[in-house]
Parts: structure tokens; C-alpha cells; sequence
């Protein structure tokens, strides 16, 4: 049984490392290109352009019908040679095939076609600015992580320090040095720490959840995410980024702005569009046909043959047809101005894209050096913070200050602390914004 146990440990490891998958920021975006709802939405609507696309090909073909007709009739009728009313039965029928090619109308469907591809270039950026919003997403909530991960880790450390406090304040009370009340001062605060540790876990389990949604990751399935190394962060702190450089990449990569210059691009062409039915079109008709009647007899009485009546009859014509708008109500050229107005809109919203990327990425970047800044001094606050609780804490082994002092000292130490956390995460999510953005 001794020798069993180890191997039992070890297969234990082996199936909490098996069921627990652990994920990298990188490993996120990767699954929620896969996994996350809006995306593959996004991607349908990129399907549904190509769809569009093909139709607007395929009207530059000719347009083919065929009808087919069979008619059973019962009645009286005027004979032609007696007039008088005789009764007449009548099965018969008639087919046929009529073709029809568009040879000019404005030039509408090669408009219609560089329309239904600039859709196309519009809803892949579309995509692009769906994906960069997601992974904008996924960077808040890794973060969010990473930070309440490591807030317990805090909590709980102090939580051991105020337990080992209360032990050691519980062997001063034995020894008569101390009263009851410190005991009951110091014995509160530990039910708190223990009561901010439940709070914290239950933060971790809902920036978990909240992460595992964004990227499309079943709620029972079990998972974590790793920890950023130290060598980053301190390499991202003295990273730094010309405002200039940024802004001309941005603007000229940004999936929302070079949306927006297709989509003025689509309205353009639907502006032409429209014009076209200002303008006379021309087709190209065809059409052949014949007939039929089972009732049908020759000279001699016998009835006449099908494929025989349909030869005798077989007919064919070839046409073509010129129409030109003379009035239609004010409706083509209503359509027409409405087109320009959207184009109009489209400009305008292409420049509004423009101005708010260029807003946003300079208050990223100014925001950026402002977490740099707030990272580097409260890095040099929480270790001028921590030689100045140790020395509290030999103080307090010396007799020098009392227990509740102490508390008070790592109370300050614990703020800066969360300070520091709060400071690491925050300049950590606003580089890999700016990266995502570079990136885009």
C-alpha cells in the first residue's frame, strides 16, 4: 500500500493538469476566433456579401423561361359554316421558351457588382473591428484575472499574518502581559481578512466566467488562464511610443475607418446606380413556341399526331427592346437624390470614424504614460512601504509598539498594496490595447 500511494498522487496530478486547461492571453484570442458568438456572425455576414456578389454576376447573363400549358374545355359554341350552337370538347395546350438579354441599362449591373464587393471589403473589416473590440474585451477581463488572482494571494498572506498576531497576543494574555480586549481587537479583524478572502474568490469566479464568455468557453469546463512574467511588465514600463508614428499606423490599418471608406464607396457606386435608370435601356428578346389540340383530326378523319401538330406549329420570334424613361412619377429621380444623401452621410460618417479613432488613440497613449508613471513610483512606494512595516514589525517584537499599532501599519502596507496590484494590471491592459490597435 506505501508504494501504491505515490503512484495514486501522481495519477491525481495527471488528471487536474488533464482537466484544467491553462490559457495565455494569446491562447484566448485564438479560441475566441473559433469559439465567440459575435464573430461567427460576423463571418456570416461576409458570406451573405459573397452571395450578393454572385447574384450581381449572374445578372449579366441572359434571363431563360419556359411555360408549358394544357387547357380541357366543355361548352357550346357557333359553328362557322351552320351557325347554329353545336357543343365541342377541347383538350390542347401550348409551350414556350423565351429568353432575355439585357445588351445596356446604364451600365446598373456593373455597378452593382463593384457595389457588392466593396460590401464585401466593408463587412471583412467588419470583422476586423468585431475581432479588435472582442480581444479589447478579452484583455479587460484577463486582467481582471491576473488581478483578483493575485488580490488573493495578498489578502491570504495577511490573513496569516494577523493569525500568527492573534497567537501570538493569545500567549501574552496567558502570561497576564496582555488583556482580553487586544485579543477581541485583533481576533475581529481576522474574521474580516477571512471575509474579504470569500469576497475576493467569488470576484475571481465572476472575472473567470465573464472571460470563458467572451471567449466562447462552456461554463463546466475547467479553466485558468497563466501568469504574465515579471520581465514584461518591467519591460513594458519603459517601453515608449511616438504619439505621431501611432496615429499614422492607426489611421492607416484601423478595420472601423477602412470600413466606413468602403462603405462610401458602396454608396458611390449606388449613386451610379440610380442615375442609370435616368437613361434608355435596351434588350435583346427571343422566344419560341408551339401548340397543340388532341382533338385535332385531318381531311380523312384520323387524329393528328402530337409531335405532328407540334412541328406544323413550331414558331420562333427574336425582338429588340428599347425603353426610355419618360416619366415615372418622380420615382427614379427621387431614388437618385437619395442615394446622394446617403453618399453625403457616408462621407460624414467616415470622418466622424476618423475623428473618434484619433481621440481614443491619443487618450490610450496618454494614458499609457500616465500608468507608467503611476506604475514606477508605486512600485517605489510599496518597497518603501514594506521596510517601513518590517521595522514596524521589529518594533513590535521588541515590546516598542502594541499589536493594534502593528495593525495599523499593515493596514497602510495592505492599501499600497492593492495600489501597486491595481497600477501593475492597469499599465498591463493598456499596452496590449495599443499593441491590439499597432496590431490591427
Amino acid at each position: 500500500m506505501k508504494f501504491c500511494a505515490p503512484f495514486i498522487l501522481i495519477s491525481l496530478f495527471c488528471l487536474k493538469g488533464i482537466a484544467q486547461q491553462s490559457y495565455s492571453l494569446e491562447d484566448c484570442f485564438a479560441a475566441a476566433q473559433s469559439n465567440n458568438i459575435a464573430l461567427q456572425k460576423s463571418k456570416n455576414d461576409i458570406q451573405n456579401s459573397y452571395i450578393d456578389k454572385k447574384a450581381a454576376t449572374y445578372n449579366l447573363l441572359p434571363a431563360v423561361y419556359a411555360n408549358a400549358e394544357h387547357i380541357f374545355s366543355s361548352g357550346k359554341n357557333i359553328d362557322p359554316v351552320t351557325n347554329n350552337f353545336v357543343r365541342e370538347n377541347f383538350s390542347g395546350g401550348e409551350f414556350d421558351v423565351t429568353l432575355q438579354l439585357n445588351i445596356f441599362s446604364g451600365f446598373s449591373a456593373f455597378h452593382a457588382i463593384k457595389s457588392s464587393l466593396y460590401k464585401i471589403r466593408a463587412d471583412e473589416q467588419a470583422y476586423k473591428e468585431a475581432e479588435l473590440e472582442t480581444f479589447a474585451a478579452i484583455s479587460v477581463a484577463y486582467a481582471k484575472v491576473l488581478y483578483s488572482r493575485e488580490q488573493i494571494a495578498t489578502i491570504e498572506n495577511n490573513y496569516q499574518h494577523t493569525q500568527n498576531e492573534l497567537d501570538v497576543v493569545q500567549e501574552k494574555i496567558n502570561v497576564g502581559k496582555l488583556s482580553k480586549s487586544d485579543y477581541y481587537t485583533i481576533n475581529t479583524r481576522c474574521k474580516s481578512e477571512q471575509a474579504d478572502i470569500v469576497e475576493a474568490q467569488n470576484n475571481l469566479l465572476a472575472t473567470i466566467n465573464e472571460l470563458k464568455y467572451l471567449i466562447g468557453i462552456n461554463n463546466n469546463v475547467s479553466f485558468t488562464v497563466k501568469d504574465i512574467d515579471s520581465n514584461e511588465i518591467s519591460t513594458i514600463a519603459h517601453t515608449a511610443f511616438d504619439v505621431a508614428e501611432v496615429l499614422e499606423k492607426v489611421l492607416k490599418h484601423h478595420p472601423a475607418l477602412l470600413e466606413s471608406m468602403y462603405n462610401a464607396s458602396a454608396a458611390a457606386m449606388k449613386v451610379k446606380t440610380a442615375k442609370g435608370s435616368l437613361i434608355p435601356t435596351m434588350s435583346l428578346t427571343g422566344n419560341v413556341f408551339s401548340n397543340y389540340n388532341l382533338n385535332d383530326r385531318n381531311l380523312s378523319g384520323s387524329h393528328i399526331r402530337l409531335n405532328e401538330q407540334l412541328n406544323n406549329n413550331f414558331g420562333k420570334t427574336v425582338g429588340v427592346l428599347l425603353q426610355v424613361p419618360l416619366f415615372n412619377k418622380y420615382q427614379n429621380r427621387a431614388a437618385v437624390e437619395k442615394e446622394k444623401i446617403n453618399l453625403a452621410n457616408a462621407k460624414l460618417t467616415m470622418q466622424e470614424v476618423e475623428n473618434e479613432i484619433v481621440k481614443n488613440t491619443q487618450q490610450l497613449l496618454s494614458d499609457f504614460i500616465a500608468a507608467k508613471q503611476k506604475y514606477l513610483l508605486q512600485a517605489e512606494s510599496l518597497q518603501q512601504g514594506e521596510l517601513a512595516y518590517n521595522a514596524f514589525e521589529e518594533r513590535h517584537k521588541l515590546g516598542y509598539i502594541s499589536s493594534l499599532e502593528l495593525m495599523l501599519a499593515k493596514d497602510q502596507l495592505y492599501a499600497q498594496q492593492v495600489k501597486a496590484t491595481t497600477v501593475k494590471y492597469d499599465l498591463y491592459f493598456k499596452y496590449k490595447l495599443i499593441e491590439l490597435l499597432l496590431n490591427s
